[in-house]
């Protein structure tokens, strides 16, 4: 599956005005579980390998980045079921998934709460708050199939809320973390 995604950073005081300037679908809690390898080859190939949790059930999930210095940001993704979160995959597991031959172990996770409204049809506003090591953040993510409807951009502009630069994915933010972290500038 292709996803076309327009991302943007937000401050705290962003966040809660777009909080309360939507009627939401649903607001739920996921937790994204990252798997890394010891030669950085799944970051070298733009591939990120996750667990997400969400309502009790396990995917894997496989993103591969097409354009990762952009605000719209396109992905093939694939998802497979799994009823756990192991500790690590074996090389002929990870060569099934993403075509690399290289064992992965998890590095740690990122818990978000994510409210979500589909604005209208092919077209899903993400509004996230993400906790992982220590840090709080905050985002905004616009999935869609179809035009994102002008109103809707223009609407969020008035907010603060702008798509010109390439917004760092939850995983990069998650290991950028974790490198501050071992190099002691907590």
């Amino acid at each position: 599956m292709l996803e076309t995604e327009l991302k943007c950073i937000l401050s705290e005081e962003t966040y809660l005005e777009l909080e309360k300037m939507f009627a939401w679908d649903w607001v739920k809690e996921q937790i994204n579980h990252y798997y890394t390898d010891s030669s950085n080859e799944l970051k070298k190939h733009g591939i990120t390998l996750r667990i997400r949790t969400k309502d009790e059930i396990n995917k894997i999930q496989i993103k591969t980045h097409k354009n990762a210095d952009s605000p719209l940001q396109i992905c093939e993704e694939a998802e497979y079921d799994t009823d756990s979160v192991p500790e690590s995959f074996t090389a002929d597991a990870v060569k099934k998934m993403t075509g690399l031959n290289i064992p992965v172990s998890l590095l740690g996770s990122l818990t978000t709460l994510r409210h979500s409204l589909m604005y209208c049809e092919g077209v899903e506003i993400c509004l996230d708050k993400n906790d992982f090591l220590d840090k709080t953040d905050y985002e905004i993510e616009i999935e869609y199939s179809n035009e994102v409807p002008k109103e809707l951009i223009d609407k969020l502009r008035a907010s603060g809320v702008e798509f010109k630069m390439a917004a760092t994915g939850k995983c990069t933010r998650f290991m950028l973390r974790l490198a501050e972290i071992l190099r002691g500038e907590d």
